[in-house]
């Protein structure tokens, strides 16, 4: 189950009736030919991170890079979707099973939402 902040846990329902949508303020760019997105992500500051530049070029960011099926999933993060909706695209694009396009989606949307390039807005709010 996913946890919101306050602590308390998702029902099934709640996690599935939450719409991904992409970053704003993250830097992304777009390569057609390969139908590759390549997101930029600052770098965490941490204190043995911080250490660590002072002594070594060690860039502001780094740079992860989403295969077409990534691109694909990213792409649909546009906040009108819930995570449902999602699923059902997955499964029909993908010919899966229902339970299988799931299990894939949620893990990669939990992924995508660890690393900060997908946010998740609760129904109703427009945060």
């Amino acid at each position: 189950m996913a946890r919101r902040k306050r602590g308390r846990e998702m029902s099934r329902d709640e996690l599935f009736a939450l719409k991904p949508v992409r970053n704003p303020e993250l830097e992304t760019t777009l390569d057609e030919e390969k139908r590759e997105v390549t997101v930029k992500l600052p770098r965490r500051k941490t204190w043995w991170l911080n250490l660590l530049a002072r002594f070594s070029r060690l860039p502001d960011h780094g740079l992860v890079t989403l295969d077409d099926l990534g691109t694909s999933v990213w792409e649909l993060c546009d906040g009108m979707r819930t995570v449902r909706d999602l699923v059902s695209v997955f499964a029909e694009k993908h010919q899966l099973a229902r339970k299988e396009a799931e299990v894939s989606m949620l893990t990669y949307l939990k992924q995508l939402g660890q690393r900060g390039i997908v946010l998740f807005q609760v129904e109703g709010d427009d945060k």
